[in-house]
């Protein structure tokens, strides 16, 4: 195997499931934005590449964490939903992107997008699986990659951090990736590896596809 991943066993999910009284709260949808936010393009644009209508839930427990999302992620969204259990606002769920702000992702893949996007999505085939796989786990070794700091993902990495604090790590779907040494010098690895404290490859066995990306704080 490469020297810069190590594997591992599938890592134990740190999210338990809260019990108590369950409220969910509809928010009407806004005024659509004319642009979009690097943080926000970190999700929606899986939706245009792969022509779907993802649910993505988002920690919004901190006011810090609700500001952003209300003000970058939730005007691009139909259907907005906020999520309490016990009185206690725990996160906003998004799905269907408005068409306007399908449109503003279509232009900015031309000009503009975050350099995070099309290294990310590589394909328009998410790879759904049709029968059960067997996925091997590899950790990053840091110490191996080239870190990449760039002005334009600083947000997103401040944003990301509130998935830690939250979640203790978010998981991603990268597209069109296969476990190759050329991997290495992925735009999305090296970034992830300048403040993340850990960064997990999910592979398919059967075809070496990485089918997830698990960054940990």
């Amino acid at each position: 195997m490469y020297e810069w991943l190590i594997e591992i066993e599938e890592p134990q999910s740190e999210v338990t499931l809260e019990n108590g009284e369950l409220h969910i709260e509809r928010i009407n949808p806004t005024t659509p934005l004319t642009e979009m936010s690097e943080i926000c393009q970190l999700f929606a644009a899986f939706d245009v590449l792969l022509h779907t209508d993802s649910f993505t839930s988002l920690p919004a427990e901190s006011d810090k964490a609700l500001k952003t999302i209300m003000s970058e992620i939730a005007p691009h969204y139909e259907e907005v939903q906020q999520i309490f259990i016990n009185g206690k606002r725990k996160e906003i769920n998004v799905r269907f992107l408005k068409n306007t702000s399908k449109e503003i992702i279509k232009q900015l893949l031309s000009d503009g997008i975050s350099p995070i996007i099309p290294d990310l999505y590589r394909s328009s085939n998410s790879k759904l699986p049709t029968s059960p796989r067997k996925l091997t786990y590899y950790e990053v070794n840091k110490a191996k990659i080239e870190p990449l700091f760039l002005k334009e993902t600083e947000k997103t990495k401040e944003f990301i951090t509130l998935f830690f604090i939250d979640r203790g790590s978010i998981a991603l779907r990268p597209t069109g990736w296969f476990l190759t040494a050329e991997l290495k010098e992925s735009i999305t690895i090296r970034m992830f590896s300048t403040f993340a404290e850990k960064v997990v490859l999910v592979v398919d066995d059967m075809d070496g596809s990485v089918v997830g990306l698990d960054i940990y704080g």
